[in-house]
């Protein structure tokens, strides 16, 4: 009987719990390493969109993440005193939802057959004359692999070790979140625009939603001396409803700073290569950063499945994933750019621009991202 290879995965995040699942082959024994205590995720909702939808219906996760989320069919762009500047229908063979991390994270735990390591923060790797790599952790541990994949964020250490591009790009201004139980229902999501500053808001389920904010501002600026719900009251007090009850409802309110990376090739050394995040860092602007890392994981898993721990296996999964990631993490910024501008002449252009755009052209430019289908590849 042959030995099984072993794959570690360094992050318990979305890209890597869905490579985890994807890797259906009995050659390979996955350990998943995540720093933190326990696994789990923060408070906010993701869009998981019909392009990400199509992996999870192939795992046999569809109707459970179904089951947890909220689907929305329509969506409208607003001026932050309410003005409807466009209404679009997104339509799909899989329905547009949103879903909270939480849930979403958990549904990827149940049934992994994956061994978990909790409270492994990874300090180092290196590359054995076998071939093998060797790991190093905060508490002091060390362990051997057949290959290493790195789903470890924005912050990669493992892309330290195989790019090595220094600091992540802050782009100019910071974000708020939560996710909230009301007593109303609007029925649809929504972005809304004002000058530096913008507002979205997508239902998740049974009245419950997730809403997010942002303001141009320096990296990281705290909210003191001002309390946070004082600070987004005086920036979005006055916007239309329900923003200001959403806010003033929510318990906890997540914030950071925008950054991505400018994309570049190179993710894989030996047996050593990078998903999701810290391949392909990006802004949320499209919506799609957990999307792109569900579509990759399930690239990865299947080149290694038909290809083995092998360069063709790696090479196969950049030169598939590469462009892509690419186009939208190039769009995603320059639509926040556009998003977050602050001159009055310019953000009328820009609202008026959206409101002259006819919905099939806006219909076009959503379908091409949502009709992607990673699962029709040809490996």
């Amino acid at each position: 009987m042959t030995e099984k290879k072993k794959i570690a995965i360094i992050g318990g995040g979305i890209a890597g719990l869905t490579f985890a699942h994807c890797l259906t082959t009995e050659d390979y024994e996955i350990d998943v390493f995540e720093k933190k205590e326990h696994f789990g995720e923060i408070g906010a909702a993701i869009s998981v969109f019909p392009n990400a939808l199509c992996v999870m219906d192939k795992l046999g996760l569809l109707e459970e993440i179904l089951n947890n989320s909220g689907q929305f069919k329509t969506v409208y762009l607003k001026t932050n005193n309410g003005t409807i500047l466009s209404k679009s229908e997104p339509k799909s063979d899989y329905p547009v939802i949103c879903i909270h991390r939480a849930d979403l994270h958990a549904i990827l735990l149940n049934n992994l057959e994956a061994k978990l390591h909790s409270n492994y923060n990874l300090k180092d790797l290196s590359h054995l004359e076998n071939g093998q790599i060797s790991l190093s952790f905060e508490n002091e541990e060390n362990k051997v692999f057949d290959a290493v994949i790195g789903a470890d964020g924005v912050h990669s250490v493992v892309r330290k070790h195989i790019i090595n591009d220094g600091e992540p790009i802050f782009r100019g201004y910071n974000i708020w979140r939560g996710v909230v139980k009301t007593n109303f229902d609007i029925g649809y999501a929504s972005e809304t625009f004002g000058k530096g500053k913008r507002v979205g808001i997508v239902p998740i389920k049974e009245g419950v939603y997730g809403w997010w904010a942002t303001c141009n501002e320096a990296y990281m600026q705290d909210d003191s001396p001002e309390d946070t719900k004082v600070k987004l009251n005086r920036l979005f007090g006055d916007w239309h409803h329900p923003i200001s009850e959403l806010i003033n409802k929510t318990d906890i309110i997540l914030k950071n700073s925008l950054i991505d990376r400018t994309p570049c090739k190179g993710w894989t050394k030996g047996n050593i290569t990078l998903l999701g995040d810290a391949a392909h860092p990006t802004t949320p602007n499209l919506g799609q950063g957990g999307c792109m890392a569900i579509e990759g994981a399930y690239i990865l898993a299947k080149s290694i499945q038909k290809y083995g721990l092998t360069e063709k296996a790696f090479e196969r999964y950049e030169e598939l994933q590469y462009p892509r990631s690419e186009n939208i993490v190039n769009e995603s910024l320059r639509l926040g750019k556009m998003g977050q501008l602050e001159n009055p002449i310019l953000t009328t252009l820009r609202n008026l621009a959206f409101k002259l755009m006819p919905s099939n052209v806006a219909m076009k430019l959503i379908d091409k991202y949502f009709s992607y289908r990673v699962t029709n590849i040809e490996l």
